[in-house]
């Protein structure tokens, strides 16, 4: 009976131990937090989303005055997204005007946000750094006592930054706000990434289809063309020429030449039209080239396309 109450004693002095653990350490908390923030997050389907919403989320999950998306594009970085507390941030219009400007910021020497391309790790910019280590204009801009940023590394490069601050507020940025922050952006980098690929699957898979669809549109054209010009196998003879007209057949080839260029046309050999004309093999050979030399071709089928060129004119 006493060991029973012992153990029931010893096992809500570790509840009581880890519950106080949580109410020291805050970011156990703020973990909690971020980890439904993401959750949130998930549930967009577009990487476009994704960069609307992270700021409001990191924002409200940290209890932070404000917090900034921005993008790293080859040696300068530009803000994207600010969403900022108003009854903390009365002025934060003019910070929200300078973000919607498109800005370019350079990544130079000694600004934090250098370190971070270079370190892959969040940092923590307080009053005492902040006018050294900062972008001056912005820093200008935001009146921002302090800050803390971490990079998104997306296929191991740094494709943004996070920044938030505590504008407005007794408690300035610490270092369990450093935590805090980087533990968003580590695992919003990798939902990112996921949305990302998804999209780019969904776009060649778009591209695909796109490619199917011009070449069965292609495959019908050609097939319908192919028909249009399939001959039958009675083929009616050259069409007469109209009366009172002057035939440009004629003044070409002799009506034996078309007649024999009609047979090619119909598909027939030379022997099935030396027999077909009960002439020899050799006549119709003759009959032949005088008519490649005279269309001015040198084979058969040009001299059968030209035939159908004519002829279809004619009609």
């Amino acid at each position: 009976m006493h060991e029973g109450c012992a153990l029931s004693n010893g096992t809500d002095r570790g509840e009581d131990f880890r519950l106080t653990s949580e109410r020291l350490d805050p970011f156990v908390e703020y973990r909690m937090r971020i980890h439904d923030a993401l959750g949130r997050l998930a549930e967009s389907k577009s990487t476009e989303l994704i960069e609307q919403h992270a700021p409001r989320e990191l924002a409200e999950a940290c209890d932070f005055t404000r917090a900034m998306l921005s993008a790293v594009r080859g040696t300068r970085w530009v803000p994207l997204q600010l969403y900022s507390r108003a009854e903390l941030d009365p002025e934060a219009g003019a910070f929200l005007n300078y973000v919607e400007s498109d800005p370019e910021i350079p990544l130079a020497n000694m600004l934090a946000e250098t370190d971070m391309v270079r370190r892959r790790t969040a940092v923590l910019i307080d009053d005492s750094l902040v006018h050294t280590r900062s972008f001056k204009p912005i820093i200008e801009i935001a009146r921002s006592p302090g800050y803390v940023a971490a990079p998104i590394l997306v296929e191991g490069r740094t494709i943004g930054f996070m920044h938030a601050d505590r504008v407005g507020q007794s408690k300035l940025v610490d270092d369990d706000d450093r935590r805090c922050i980087q533990a968003f952006t580590g695992e919003l980098a990798v939902l990112y990434q996921r949305i990302r690929w998804s999209e780019r699957l969904a776009e060649r898979s778009r591209r695909i289809r796109d490619e199917l669809e011009r070449a069965s549109d292609a495959l019908t054209q050609i097939g319908s063309a192919a028909e249009r010009l399939t001959l039958s196998p009675n083929r009616p003879s050259p069409p007469s020429r109209r009366p009172g007209s002057t035939s440009r057949r004629e003044t070409i080839l002799t009506p034996r030449e078309w007649e024999v260029l009609g047979h090619v046309t119909d598909g027939s050999t030379n022997r099935a039209i030396a027999e077909r004309l009960a002439v020899s093999e050799d006549t119709v050979k003759t009959h032949m080239r005088n008519v490649l030399r005279k269309l001015r071709v040198t084979t058969r089928s040009a001299a059968v396309a030209r035939y159908l060129a004519i002829s279809g004119g004619m009609q």
